[in-house]
């Protein structure tokens, strides 16, 4: 099909995951000599499908998205794939859909969009190998580097650095600035009554009797530990997850043909992808130097922004018997609160969801954590019965999904994701 087309229409989700499928999609298709016009959506409805209708496209290639609308895909005239890693809520003869949960690999935590996008790549080509820090970035951006890579993204990155395409360094996972400022702009570990508040870091890293003008990564290995000690004590107090816990000290990959960590290059599309430049986070992605400088401006307010919501949560949020609940008037960031708040200090016995109330329709943003969801807890199953029962559309991974609702339906959702959650976490232990 990729190589009937002239030309490729690219559909992929807009957050740094889907940006960084879009860019290793888009990079292989420039290697073809293939023209591609790219779109990153929240959601994939209607409205959209019908743009996409009147354009004509002889083909459409949809990464990190599509799965759970493969009955609105068929409608497109021209061939059409979708490279997904959502659980699907079915298969298509008339749509080429790839997706590891059909092949009985779990695509919450072993593929992620970006990676899906670059099996694609190799198979299109295997020169295509150096686009490995770019699914990287974009499996960090979707959590999947937490406890270390696994399944089919850890063969990849291996094989990725026995080709020396990715190099990998073990480190506290700080950014590599000054310490009072590595750990007051902190947001993986977040660190309660730290992140954000920069005078306190200071007074903190002093009561250790280190310097908080030195960087991280020239700490020695006395001092190293002493802090790495101290933040885990904190950690612990908070109520961080365990897996949270261990983000702490990490490994990371640097690119070397890109002059940047994989984790740095994740944080930066993040923020593009969360302050509605998700172009430039793309741009970022393909290696536009001028897209980073821009990038790294946009990560600065992205910071702010997002650690107003939090330290608000500091203070709690509302809760039914099953889920906690909070508004944020950004739906671009109401997830990325969520995650953050669910892994560090947020109550991790009860899911949490984020409302952005819009115009016309409310998003709804949820997360969850490994031992909710051992316990039986699915949010995709709940967001995607909930929504529709209000007359929306939801779904997702079992530990962090989405869901668009009538603007004014916020009260009875909740409400039944509260009986969905009670029904499944009963179901689980009465097994």
């Amino acid at each position: 099909m990729l190589e009937r087309s002239r030309r490729a229409r690219i559909l992929c989700h807009y957050d740094p995951d889907g940006a960084a499928a879009a860019a290793t999609i888009a990079k292989t298709l420039m290697r073809k000599g293939k023209e591609f016009h790219i779109t990153l959506s929240s959601v994939l409805d209607d409205e959209l499908l019908s743009k996409f209708k009147e354009e004509g496209n002889d083909l459409t290639i949809v990464a990190d998205m599509g799965s759970g609308q493969l009955d609105m895909l068929e409608r497109l005239d021209g061939g059409t794939i979708v490279l997904d890693h959502h659980k699907p809520h079915g298969d298509s003869e008339k749509v080429v859909h790839v997706n590891p949960h059909l092949a009985g690999i779990d695509g919450v935590r072993e593929v992620c969009g970006a990676s899906m996008a670059w099996i694609f790549s190799l198979i299109v080509d295997e020169a295509n190998w150096d686009l490995a820090g770019i699914a990287m970035a974009g499996a960090i951006g979707d959590k999947q580097h937490v406890d270390g890579f696994i399944g089919l993204n850890a063969g990849l990155f291996k094989e990725a650095e026995a080709r020396k395409v990715l190099v990998k360094e073990r480190m506290l996972s700080l950014r590599d600035m000054p310490l009072a400022d590595a750990l007051s702009c902190s947001l993986s570990p977040y660190l309660v009554g730290l992140t954000g508040r920069r005078e306190a870091c200071v007074d903190f890293i002093k009561s250790l009797g280190l310097d908080p003008e030195v960087s991280p990564r020239k700490l020695p290995a006395k001092e190293r530990r002493t802090l790495t000690s101290m933040l885990a004590i904190r950690m612990l107090k908070q109520g961080a997850q365990p897996e949270a816990m261990r983000t702490l000290v990490e490994e990371k990959y640097w690119i070397p043909d890109r002059g940047i960590y994989a984790d740095e290059m994740s944080a930066l599309i993040n923020s593009c992808s969360r302050l509605g430049r998700e172009g430039l986070g793309v741009s970022l992605a393909l290696g536009d130097g001028g897209a980073l400088r821009e990038a790294e401006v946009l990560r600065d307010d992205y910071f702010r922004q997002i650690i107003g919501y939090l330290h608000e949560l500091e203070k709690g949020m509302f809760t039914k018997r099953r889920v906690q609940f909070f508004y944020c008037p950004e739906p671009t960031l109401a997830g990325a609160v969520a995650g953050i708040g669910m892994q560090y200090y947020f109550n991790g016995g009860m899911p949490s969801l984020g409302f952005s109330v819009l115009e016309k329709t409310t998003k709804v943003s949820s997360r969850g954590n490994r031992q909710l969801v051992a316990r039986g807890l699915d949010l995709s199953s709940a967001m995607n019965e909930a929504a529709a029962e209000v007359g929306g559309q939801g779904g997702g991974h079992n530990i962090a999904a989405g869901a668009t609702i009538p603007k004014g339906k916020e009260e009875k959702f909740i409400s039944l994701v509260d009986d969905i959650v009670d029904r499944q976490l009963k179901v689980k232990a009465e097994a």
